[in-house]
């Protein structure tokens, strides 16, 4: 199976020379590697002009205009079409973000996995326990591997909060399966929500049609993890009820209806079962 890589970078020099490294270091290596520089006002752009002169890399470079977390998703589609408009072909593609470290059979790996059963579309390895982050129970939305077919056919990120999530149901939904490999670990740099404070998190839980119980399971749940704490469940809990009580904000509106009601199915059962083995 052969792959290419999107990395989205902003304000990276401290961390995107190891995340390249890791990836061009790849056992079995990406077919082209694309990099988004979203604005980046340090050193980073200098560093990607020095890797694109000696690598198969391309560097998409946007204007400066702040760290906003709304670009992600468009920066990932923003690469999708210049891959489509070069006819590149490729079983799959990688997301990455720009302070992860991947060991070198990190690609291999996934893609054997996603080789031998073709109804996963959507997989990716885990943080390592030394990594700022909080426990992965989903694939995760850096080191993300899609199946090109099935990204194609659901039409790429939706530019929402949630757009990570979004694609994990709508595998499901449409009678397709997402992976997380807890044996296979990568580096995650920054602390999760450092930029974003998880309020986006919180909006996508009510975008995405969360269960209630759910939504507040979750909220509390985070509240005694280390990384996110009560001020992170607060925003949780903030961005989560500004969804509910709508907005006019695009980026926080609602997901087609049809998966919202599918997210509740799913939770709802979810729910009872847990209900069920603790009567």
């Amino acid at each position: 199976m052969e792959y290419w890589v999107v990395v989205v970078a902003r304000n990276a020099a401290q961390h995107i020379s190891r995340t390249i490294n890791s990836i061009l270091q790849q056992r079995t290596k990406p077919k082209i590697v694309i990099v988004v520089n979203d604005g980046s006002t340090d050193a980073t752009g200098t560093i990607l002009e020095s890797y694109s002169k000696r690598n198969s890399i391309n560097v998409l470079t946007n204007p400066d205009r702040g760290y906003d977390i709304r670009r992600v998703p468009s920066n990932i589609n923003s690469a999708c079409d210049y891959v489509a408009k070069a006819a590149l072909r490729t079983d799959c593609f990688m997301i990455s973000g720009d302070d992860c470290v991947y060991p070198p059979t990190y690609a291999e790996t996934l893609l054997t996995r996603m080789r031998a059963n073709t109804r996963v579309v959507i997989a990716s390895g885990s943080p390592s326990a030394n990594s700022n982050l909080t426990r992965e129970h989903s694939a995760s939305g850096s080191g993300r591997f899609v199946n090109s077919q099935f990204w194609f056919r659901v039409g790429g990120y939706p530019a929402k909060a949630g757009w990570e999530t979004w694609l994990l149901y709508k595998a499901a939904q449409i009678g397709f399966e997402s992976r997380l490999y807890n044996d296979l670990h990568y580096e995650h740099s920054r602390p999760r929500g450092s930029q974003h404070q998880f309020t986006y998190w919180g909006a996508a839980m009510g975008g995405l049609g969360y269960h209630p119980l759910y939504a507040m399971g979750r909220i509390a749940r985070n509240a005694l993890i280390r990384t996110i704490g009560l001020k992170g469940s607060t925003n949780l809990l903030r961005g989560y009820l500004l969804s509910k009580l709508g907005s006019d904000d695009p980026f926080i509106s609602p997901f087609e209806q049809t998966l919202r009601e599918f997210v509740v199915r799913q939770q709802t059962r979810r729910i009872s079962s847990v209900i069920s083995s603790r009567l």
